[in-house]
C-alpha cells in the first residue's frame, strides 16, 4: 500500500497518494509514515480541513502520554490554525511541544498561531527562545528562521530582515526546495515595499535554473518565478513561462494546479516585476480567492495578497487598495506594516 501511494506521488497524482495513505490509516492509526506523508500531501493540495481531521480520526486511538500522541498533536496544531482555530492550535502545539522540545513542526504550528494573530512579540520570543531545539541541523531550521523574520517584517525593520535572509535563510546557499521557497518569498516581499536587496536576486536565479524542467508542483513554479524576475533574467523567465504553459494542459494534479493557479500567479509575478501594475491586479483579483488549491499555507499566500494589494496602489486603483487594505486590518488590525500601508494610502487621497 505504501509503494502504490509513493508510486502515485512521484507520477503526480498527489489525491490519489492521499487516498491511498488514507486506506492505511483507517486500519493503522499508528502509521506514522502514513501519517506524516498524508499531512504533506494535504498542505500541498491546500486541503486546510484535512491537515486537521485526518489527524482528529486518530487521535483517540493513539495511546495516551505516548510521544506518538505527542508528534500527532503537533500535526493537528498545524491543521487546527488553517481552520482559524487558533486557541485550540496554540493548545496542542503547546501540548506538543511539552512531549517533545524538539518537535519542529509543532513549534512551526505555534508561530503560525501568533503570525496570524499578529502576536509580533510573542512570537518573536517563541521562536528566538527554542533555537536550540529547532537549529542549526533540522531540515525545518531555515523555515522557522523564515516565521522570525517574518514578525521583524511586520515591524518594517528591514536590516535585521536582511540579516536574517543573510545568515540564516540563505546562510548555507541551500539547494533544498523548502530553503529556496522561502528565501524568494522572503525577496518578493522586500521588492513589495521598496527594500533594495542588492544583487540577492541574482544568486536566487541560479539557484532555480536547474528546477525549471520539473514541471511537478505550481507553487514551486511560482517561486522560481519571483526569482528570475527580480533578477531581470528574462530568458529564464521565457523558459519558465513554455513549461508551465505546457504543464497546464495536462490532466494530472499538478496540470490542474498551474491552470487556475500557478500560470495567472506566474504571469502577475511578472508583470508586477516589469512595473504592468494594472495587469498584475487583473490577474491576481481571480486567483485569490482559490489560491489555496495549489497549496501553501495562509501565511505563506499573504504574499499574493501583498502584491495585489501593492499592484492596486501603484497602478492607481486606490479604492480598491483600501477595500484590500480594509480586509487585512480586519484579521491584523495592529499591524505596524497594515498601519503604515494605511497611512501612505490615506495620503494619497
Amino acid at each position: 500500500q505504501h509503494l502504490a501511494a509513493l508510486r502515485a506521488w512521484v507520477e503526480g497524482r498527489l489525491y490519489d497518494a492521499c487516498a491511498a495513505w488514507e486506506a492505511i490509516l483507517v486500519e493503522q492509526p499508528n502509521d506514522v509514515l502514513a501519517m506524516f506523508a498524508a499531512h504533506q500531501g494535504d498542505f500541498f493540495l491546500g486541503q486546510s480541513s484535512e491537515l486537521r481531521d485526518r489527524v482528529a480520526r486518530r487521535l483517540p486511538q493513539i495511546d495516551r502520554g505516548s510521544r506518538l500522541e505527542g508528534y500527532y498533536h503537533g500535526m493537528y496544531a498545524f491543521g487546527l490554525e488553517e481552520m482559524g482555530d487558533y486557541a485550540s492550535a496554540e493548545e496542542a502545539g503547546q501540548r506538543a511541544v511539552a512531549s517533545d522540545r524538539h518537535d519542529a513542526w509543532a513549534i512551526h504550528a505555534v508561530a503560525h498561531v501568533l503570525e496570524m494573530t499578529n502576536r509580533v512579540e510573542d512570537g518573536q520570543r517563541w521562536l528566538s527562545t527554542r533555537t536550540n531545539d529547532w537549529a542549526p541541523d533540522n531540515f525545518f531550521a531555515v523555515h522557522n528562521w523564515w516565521h522570525l523574520a517574518l514578525y521583524y517584517f511586520d515591524q518594517r525593520r528591514w536590516p535585521e530582515v536582511l540579516e536574517f535572509y543573510d545568515t540564516r535563510v540563505r546562510g548555507t546557499d541551500s539547494s533544498v526546495i523548502l530553503d529556496m521557497l522561502d528565501a524568494s518569498a522572503l525577496l518578493w516581499r522586500l521588492k513589495l515595499h521598496g527594500v533594495d536587496v542588492g544583487n540577492r536576486w541574482q544568486r536566487m536565479a541560479e539557484v532555480w535554473e536547474p528546477r525549471i524542467d520539473d514541471a511537478w508542483y505550481a507553487f514551486n513554479d511560482t517561486h522560481a518565478m519571483m526569482a528570475f524576475a527580480g533578477a531581470g533574467r528574462r530568458d529564464l523567465v521565457d523558459r519558465l513561462l513554455r513549461v508551465m504553459e505546457a504543464t497546464a494542459r495536462q490532466a494530472n494534479d499538478n496540470g490542474m494546479m498551474t491552470r487556475t493557479v500557478g500560470l495567472p500567479v506566474a504571469t502577475a509575478l511578472l508583470a508586477y516585476s516589469d512595473g504592468r501594475f494594472a495587469e498584475a491586479v487583473e490577474l491576481l483579483r481571480p486567483v485569490k480567492a482559490i489560491a489555496a488549491r495549489a497549496g501553501g499555507s495562509h501565511a505563506q499566500r499573504d504574499l499574493l495578497g501583498q502584491t495585489l494589494l501593492a499592484a492596486a496602489e501603484k497602478s492607481g486603483q486606490h479604492s480598491l487598495a483600501r477595500a484590500l487594505l480594509n480586509e487585512r486590518l480586519a484579521l491584523k488590525p495592529r499591524s505596524a506594516m497594515n498601519l503604515a500601508w494605511r497611512q501612505r494610502l490615506e495620503a494619497a487621497g
